[in-house]
């Protein structure tokens, strides 16, 4: 399955152009995610072709000199991105032309060779600005039939999800879903239906985080986590039981869904996320819920969001109980994407702890022994209740960011002070330089090392 990934203001850029009379061209710039079964592209940037390079151009056509693009392949070569060739049918389908076809034809020898890329990608964009549609064709190879680009995501303050003008796509089981639909429309449903999620922890918050998006009927499930049940946080794993204790988290809810008779995919990977091999299974999700209490994971989500263009919703719960006595209840749901700020410039990850938890366990345990690291190794303490409202509000994001529900002004963090009844919300500014601040890793994609890090052995 091959996606293509905007965020909103490039595909504004592009959809605006609907609204001229004639057709228009240019060029995305883009990264990837190379996956065994599909790419997504990555749009960085939108390249238009000059006006003094058309040939022809009127609202059934165009021609384009090469020197209006030969440039922009030079530097997609230069910077190792993918150009994709794209067009507007303005008012029209956006399927494209037996003509379309033939310049994909003949360029597209052209574009590898410029670009130094394997692929040649083209688009064609159609309808209006508010009701635009789209299909994209990938070449690997000139004597291959190409494949079809199947679905878009686009990333801002709202997600949308859109399936390309020319996908088979699957009946939404309108009588399951019957009271979401009265709620969010058909299309709405059809909106979670496409939804690719990561969940990273699959314990008190993430296995809630689960439970919600398999009832919601999302497409599939990413779920990661290197834990297994035990007898202390059998009382937090929803769908858990007695007999699961020793069995891997991510199993639980591998059989939650079969259960359910979710038509959610479910993928279930026993690892770490700050394991780069683990990290690289959430390349191609439309949004990740980070529910861990790892900060060297957090951290390695944190980048995610950039280098790939997939909104991060990270949660958690602390309780502050001396003697059996709480103090404090506080949650929290920060969203992290392009143009919000990391969770790092929102002190939302501790270095030093970051740090400790990527030593050997032997190491780890050195330094705790010692006093060098105290806390490392205790659990902190954990609530049903608690763990489990703070994957509602988790998951409540995610459907005003699909829906938007509350208005266009969303704060980017939730925090909740539930011994006060009180809850807040936020948006942080990024820290001027930071990589959340560096324009130019949104949308990286695969890079070497991963995200621009090192890794651990």
């Amino acid at each position: 399955m091959h996606t293509l990934a905007f965020t909103s203001s490039a595909w504004a850029e592009v959809t605006g152009s609907l609204s001229r009379g004639n057709e228009v061209a240019g060029l995305l710039l883009a990264g990837r995610a190379e996956g065994a079964d599909g790419i997504t592209l990555l749009v960085r940037a939108v390249r238009w072709i000059g006006q003094e390079h058309y040939g022809q151009q009127d609202a059934h056509g165009l021609s384009i000199r090469s020197a209006g693009y030969v440039p922009i392949l030079k530097e997609a070569g230069a910077d190792d991105e993918v150009p994709i060739f794209f067009h507007t049918h303005p008012g029209g389908r956006a399927h494209p032309s037996e003509s379309d076809r033939e310049v994909d034809r003949q360029v597209q020898e052209l574009f590898r060779l410029r670009s130094r890329q394997s692929r040649y990608v083209s688009v064609v964009v159609g309808g209006s600005p508010d009701a635009p549609e789209f299909t994209g064709a990938v070449y690997s190879d000139a004597g291959l039939a190409p494949a079809r680009i199947d679905r878009m995501r686009v990333i801002g303050r709202h997600l949308r999800i859109l399936a390309a003008a020319d996908s088979d796509e699957p009946s939404s089981q309108p009588d399951r879903f019957d009271r979401q639909v009265r709620a969010f429309g058909m299309e709405g449903q059809k909106q979670l239906s496409r939804v690719r999620a990561g969940v990273v922890g699959a314990g008190g918050t993430g296995s809630a985080v689960c439970e919600q998006l398999l009832r919601l009927g999302v497409g599939s499930i990413v779920v990661i986590d290197n834990d297994v049940v035990t007898a202390s946080n059998l009382t937090r794993i929803h769908e858990s039981t007695h007999s699961d204790i020793g069995r891997p988290k991510v199993h639980v809810v591998g059989d939650e869904a079969i259960r359910i008779g979710a038509n959610t995919n479910v993928s279930a990977i026993e690892g770490n996320v700050a394991w780069e091999h683990v990290a690289r299974e959430l390349r191609h999700c439309d949004v990740v819920f980070g529910c861990t209490d790892d900060d060297a994971g957090r951290a390695v989500l944190s980048r995610l969001a950039y280098w790939y263009l997939i909104p991060l919703i990270d949660c958690g719960f602390v309780i502050e109980s001396v003697d059996g006595n709480v103090r404090g209840l506080f949650g929290r749901v920060t969203t992290v994407m392009p143009g919000e700020a990391c969770l790092i410039c929102r002190r939302r990850v501790d270095p030093i702890r970051m740090r400790n938890q990527l030593l050997p366990s032997a190491e780890r345990g050195r330094l705790a022994d010692e006093g060098y690291a105290p806390g490392l190794l205790d659990p902190d303490p954990a609530v049903v209740a608690f763990t489990t409202m703070t994957a509602s509000y988790a998951v409540t994001e995610l459907l005003d960011r699909l829906f938007a529900y509350s208005g266009e002004d969303a704060p980017s963090e939730l925090l909740l002070r539930l011994h006060a009844r009180d809850v807040r919300t936020n948006r942080v500014e990024r820290v001027v330089g930071h990589y959340c601040d560096d324009v130019r890793n949104w949308g990286r994609g695969d890079t070497a090392p991963l995200l621009g890090q090192m890794w651990p052995a």
